[in-house]
């Protein structure tokens, strides 16, 4: 029955679509008018790339030098040049006690205080620092990290000095990790007793 009743309207449903299709088209919209205003805009910046200064003045590497070179001189010894910012250090450990005067000996001796111990190797925060270059236009830092037995503990903020030490992105303990590189100082050798100190 259905069947039967599209046979009856298709045609007269085909004959209305092609009326509707017959010079009955929808307008198309016009193209729009172009603006009046002039839009006055920069001058395109000249970009150049910034010079710098690879080695400092004594043959050291420059903080920024050191930075850019990172790839070629992982793992290996480095000197570089800056300025200390921001030094850490651990405490210094408390002072020894005054000599004792024994008043049984004879003559009354004096007994030497005990050796007075060693600064720790390491604290919380651990003793590190940053090295800048002195030319301001670097904004480049450097991590640089050592114990208490390097030459951390002679170091002061505002300090220009040339280091010695491996370069890497994280250092010997683990302790910490810089992707862009830092500086691990080596332990300086124990200083020999003096003349007349007992070895133990």
């Amino acid at each position: 029955m259905v069947k039967d009743i599209l046979n009856t309207f298709a045609p007269a449903l085909g004959f209305a679509l092609a009326l509707a299709g017959c010079g009955n088209e929808i307008p198309r919209p016009k193209p729009s008018e172009r603006a009046e205003v002039t839009v006055a805009l920069p001058p395109a910046p000249t970009l150049t790339k910034r010079s710098y200064e690879k080695l400092a003045g004594d043959g050291s590497y420059t903080v920024e030098g050191l930075l850019r070179e990172r790839d070629k001189l992982l793992g290996e010894s480095v000197s570089v040049r800056g300025v200390v910012k921001k030094i850490q250090k651990c405490p210094e450990p408390p002072p020894p006690p005054p000599p004792v005067v024994d008043a049984d000996a004879k003559g009354g001796d004096v007994v030497p205080p005990p050796p007075p111990p060693r600064r720790p190797r390491t604290c919380n925060p651990p003793p590190h620092f940053f090295l800048v270059d002195k030319n301001p236009s670097s904004k480049r830092e450097l991590l640089v990290y050592g114990s208490m037995w390097s030459v951390l503990p002679n170091l002061e903020d505002g300090q220009e000095v040339t280091l010695a030490g491996s370069f890497d992105i994280v250092s010997k303990d683990g302790v910490f990790l810089r992707q862009a590189g830092l500086v691990v100082l080596d332990d300086l050798p124990e200083a020999p007793p003096a003349a007349g100190d007992a070895v133990p």
